[in-house]
Protein backbone atom coordinates (compact mmCIF):
# COMPACT_ATOMS: atom_id res chain seq x y z
CA UNK A 1 0.00 0.00 0.00
CA UNK A 2 1.55 3.23 -0.95
CA UNK A 3 2.05 6.11 1.82
CA UNK A 4 -0.48 7.97 0.21
CA UNK A 5 -3.31 5.61 0.55
CA UNK A 6 -1.84 4.58 4.14
CA UNK A 7 -2.14 8.18 5.50
CA UNK A 8 -5.74 8.76 3.64
CA UNK A 9 -7.09 5.28 5.73
CA UNK A 10 -5.35 6.21 8.56
CA UNK A 11 -7.03 9.88 8.88
CA UNK A 12 -10.16 8.25 7.94
CA UNK A 13 -10.28 6.05 10.98
CA UNK A 14 -9.07 8.38 13.19
CA UNK A 15 -12.23 10.73 11.79
CA UNK A 16 -14.61 7.85 12.41
CA UNK A 17 -13.51 7.45 15.96
CA UNK A 18 -13.85 10.77 16.75
CA UNK A 19 -17.28 10.61 15.45
CA UNK A 20 -18.35 7.31 17.80
CA UNK A 21 -16.55 8.62 20.44
CA UNK A 22 -18.63 11.88 20.22
CA UNK A 23 -21.99 9.84 19.87
CA UNK A 24 -21.09 8.24 22.86
CA UNK A 25 -20.44 11.49 24.83
CA UNK A 26 -23.39 12.73 23.21
CA UNK A 27 -25.36 9.81 25.24
CA UNK A 28 -23.97 10.18 28.20
CA UNK A 29 -24.66 14.06 28.48
CA UNK A 30 -28.34 13.60 27.40
CA UNK A 31 -28.14 10.25 30.42
CA UNK A 32 -26.45 12.69 33.04
CA UNK A 33 -29.23 16.03 32.09
CA UNK A 34 -31.92 13.56 32.91
CA UNK A 35 -30.52 12.13 35.86
CA UNK A 36 -30.11 16.60 37.03
CA UNK A 37 -33.81 17.17 36.28
CA UNK A 38 -34.85 14.48 38.46
CA UNK A 39 -32.50 15.81 41.04
CA UNK A 40 -34.04 19.09 40.50
CA UNK A 41 -37.43 18.09 40.84
CA UNK A 42 -36.70 16.02 44.30
CA UNK A 43 -34.69 19.36 45.25
CA UNK A 44 -38.02 20.87 44.80
CA UNK A 45 -40.01 18.82 46.61
CA UNK A 46 -37.17 18.84 49.71
CA UNK A 47 -37.22 22.50 49.10
CA UNK A 48 -41.37 23.00 49.50
CA UNK A 49 -41.25 20.34 52.44
CA UNK A 50 -38.90 22.64 54.46
CA UNK A 51 -40.70 25.64 53.73
CA UNK A 52 -43.84 24.37 54.70
CA UNK A 53 -42.07 22.70 57.84
CA UNK A 54 -40.68 26.42 58.84
CA UNK A 55 -43.88 27.64 58.43
CA UNK A 56 -45.80 25.30 60.59
CA UNK A 57 -43.19 26.21 63.34
CA UNK A 58 -43.33 29.46 63.39
CA UNK A 59 -47.75 29.08 63.64
CA UNK A 60 -46.57 26.35 66.77
CA UNK A 61 -44.47 29.12 68.24
CA UNK A 62 -47.52 31.75 67.88
CA UNK A 63 -49.82 29.15 69.65
CA UNK A 64 -47.27 28.06 72.52
CA UNK A 65 -46.68 31.91 73.49
CA UNK A 66 -50.44 32.72 73.26
CA UNK A 67 -51.31 29.57 75.44
CA UNK A 68 -48.63 30.69 78.00
CA UNK A 69 -50.07 34.54 78.03
CA UNK A 70 -53.02 32.72 78.93
CA UNK A 71 -52.02 30.79 81.65
CA UNK A 72 -50.14 33.60 82.80
CA UNK A 73 -53.47 35.71 83.05
CA UNK A 74 -55.45 32.79 85.00
CA UNK A 75 -58.72 31.96 85.10
CA UNK A 76 -61.53 34.87 84.12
Amino acid sequence: MEPENLTVRLLQEIRDEIRRSSERSDERFAKMDERFEKMDRRFEVIETTLRDLAQQMVMLEDHERRLSDLEKRGPH
